[in-house]
């Protein structure tokens, strides 16, 4: 193997462009924001009034990415790197979504009559409606993903993470990717490794203020800041989903969250909200049940790695006081007849004490042994 240096011969940035565009697989999304869908390939060089974006991505879901490839010995890529995304950001916030769907198609010029039309073929694809809604939403509060890739990122990697993530008015999570490049002398084979060297978190909350028709994003104070908390854009989705079936639902989940932080549990937001604990001797955490976006709690112990008879102490403790039962399926979980998991708000508020208690039960008899593991 031969490693491959950009920026020398055939190897631009307009080919690193192009090999991104050709290859969204190579974007390691799933790591830095594990709520999006898979990314798929809109546009390069899309004008925003602000400079042209290299690469432009789009999940089913109506999330939205920016890529900047950039060869990191150029010095000036170094300093601008930060500004332009925060150029391109609030650019496109000043845009609504026709005003974005046109410069798409502009620069796309040929693949779909609509910006939907590059998404609609997805398994995982929204309907029109909310395609559109979620990709204005997006716009108007900034909310997307930036990536910053090229090859030998030095450093700098972690000061350049840093200054943006000290910028507490930041919307969108941001993350710096090396791709290393490698060639096959034998077959003239590529063989591109991305590894994601830094990446920030969202802010929730932040000001953002418009100035000679320019949305501007400032920073909050730092009381506010410590406040709201850092917030993936994962998480965010999570809780704007959640609360389309009861507003009051956020708020309750986020106190139940914050009461089972004493046991050693905490959120992982993937897909789905997962409720997990690290637990001595256990080589993988215990995942005590993950509530999905449509508001349905999954209690199943399949992968749980924690002995069966607990997790069915466990899961009586949640149907008995919801007057459901424990299915027993092809799997053990929480049913309200048997085959349905319930919703969320069917436990909480309401029966948050009764399910604290339960995790307390279960952590304390799986820290101890049971059988039936």
């Amino acid at each position: 193997m031969e490693r491959v240096m950009l920026g020398a011969g055939l190897h631009s940035e307009g080919w690193l462009q192009q090999l991104l565009f050709d290859h969204p697989d190579l974007l390691p999304v799933a790591d830095i924001e594990p709520g999006f869908g898979l990314p798929v390939a809109i546009a390069r060089e899309l004008s925003c009034g602000h400079g042209s974006i290299d690469n432009l991505y789009l999940t089913p879901s109506g999330e939205i990415i920016l890529v900047e490839a950039k060869l990191w010995r150029n010095p000036q890529a170094r300093r601008e790197v930060i500004a332009q995304a925060l150029d391109y950001v609030a650019a496109l916030m000043a845009m609504s979504y026709e005003a974005f769907e046109t410069a798409v198609l502009r620069a796309r010029h040929a693949g779909a009559s609509s910006l939907y039309g590059f998404v609609a073929g997805c398994d995982e694809a929204l309907e029109e409606a909310r395609f559109i809604d979620a990709i204005s939403r997006n716009l108007a509060r900034g909310r997307m993903l930036v990536i910053a890739l090229g090859d030998g990122i030095r450093q700098e990697a972690q000061a350049l993470a840093g200054l943006l993530q000290s910028h507490a008015g930041a919307h969108f999570t941001f993350a710096l990717v090396e791709l290393a490049t490698w060639k096959n002398v034998a077959t003239g084979e590529l063989i591109a490794i991305p590894n994601t060297l830094a990446q920030t978190v969202m802010i929730e909350r932040g000001i953002v203020v418009v100035e000679d028709q320019a949305a501007i994003i400032r920073p909050v104070p730092a009381e506010m800041a410590a406040a709201s908390g850092p917030k993936s854009i994962s998480e965010e989705l999570f809780y704007e989903e959640i609360s389309r079936r009861e507003p009051k639902l956020p708020a309750a989940i986020r106190v139940f969250i914050a009461s089972l932080a004493p046991l050693g549990v905490y959120p992982e937001f993937l897909a789905s909200l997962n409720l997990k604990v690290d637990l001595p001797d256990r080589p993988k955490p215990v995942n005590l049940g993950y509530i999905r976006r449509s508001g349905r709690v999954r209690t199943s112990p399949a992968a749980w790695h924690a002995p069966l008879d607990a997790a069915l102490r466990y899961n009586q403790a949640l149907a008995d006081a919801i007057g459901g039962t424990v299915a027993r399926t092809d799997a053990l979980y929480v049913s309200t007849d048997g085959v349905s998991e319930p919703y969320v708000d069917q436990i909480l508020p309401a029966h948050a004490d009764l399910w604290r208690g339960a995790i307390e039960r279960f952590i304390g008899e799986v820290q101890a042994g049971g059988e039936g593991s």
